[in-house]
């Protein structure tokens, strides 16, 4: 068998009626007689691809020389592996068989072998892709992890913070706030330092921002505190 031209369609490797004749060493009109007569054997896009019209005209434009020539054709048959075995069934001769056969284990296997080489490294791709999406979530959990809020956050924070302590002590009028907001505020922040362990206000991290806002606005001094707030603005 000559060396033959690599002919594919849609990725997968074909043979022209033209080839699957000289292959089996049989005329084109044989192999065209013995399609007609067993149509029924035979299942398009599975066995065979029918082109015509502007899919032929795009396939001739990108495929070799040899169906370039062919200029005057107004279909073309296009037979895949399965299709070249039941033509050689259905000649049922020694040289088809045999020439099957070669063209199973050369022409044919070749593409076979270079799908599933090719199906192996997008299946590494995509492994590899999932590992660098894997480390790429995980630095930015790590960076979400480990990032303190923004200067205007914590202008949010002090400012809550300050509402908070003026509410507590019972506006800015009261007395308690005249002598006691200064020790109200260290509390607060003591505690907020406490429940977030952090050495600051300033070292909230951004994960933690709306829960920080939320212990803020919550916040209650402790009981001897409260009790101390409570008698300086009832003596005024």
């Amino acid at each position: 068998m000559n060396q033959l031209e690599i002919i594919e369609h849609e990725g997968i490797r074909v043979l022209t009626t033209q080839q699957l004749s000289e292959v089996y060493e049989t005329s084109t009109e044989n192999i065209k007689q013995n399609f007609k007569r067993n149509k029924e054997r035979f299942n398009e896009g599975r066995d065979y691809y029918l082109l015509k019209g502007e899919q032929l005209k795009e396939f001739l434009q990108v495929t070799n020389s040899h169906l370039q020539n062919q200029s005057k054709i107004r279909s073309m048959y296009l037979w895949t592996e399965r299709g070249a075995n039941r033509h050689s069934k259905i000649l049922d001769t020694d040289q088809a068989w045999k020439q099957f056969d070669v063209l199973e284990e050369t022409y044919f296997k070749v593409k076979s072998m270079s799908a599933m080489q090719l199906l192996k490294l997008q299946n590494q791709a995509l492994v590899e892709v999932d590992e660098k999406v894997e480390h790429i979530d995980s630095r930015v959990t790590n960076l979400e992890n480990t990032t303190t809020v923004d200067s205007r956050k914590q202008y949010t924070l002090r400012k809550i913070a300050s509402a908070t302590a003026v509410r507590v002590l019972g506006g800015k009028e009261s007395q308690a706030y005249l002598e006691l907001h200064h020790k109200v505020f260290c509390q607060l922040w003591r505690d907020y330092k406490d429940y977030f362990k952090i050495p600051s206000y300033r070292d909230t991290l951004k994960i933690d921002f709306e829960k920080a806002k939320e212990y803020l606005s919550g916040w209650r001094p402790d009981h001897n505190l409260e009790i101390e707030i409570s008698s300086v603005n009832r003596v005024s």
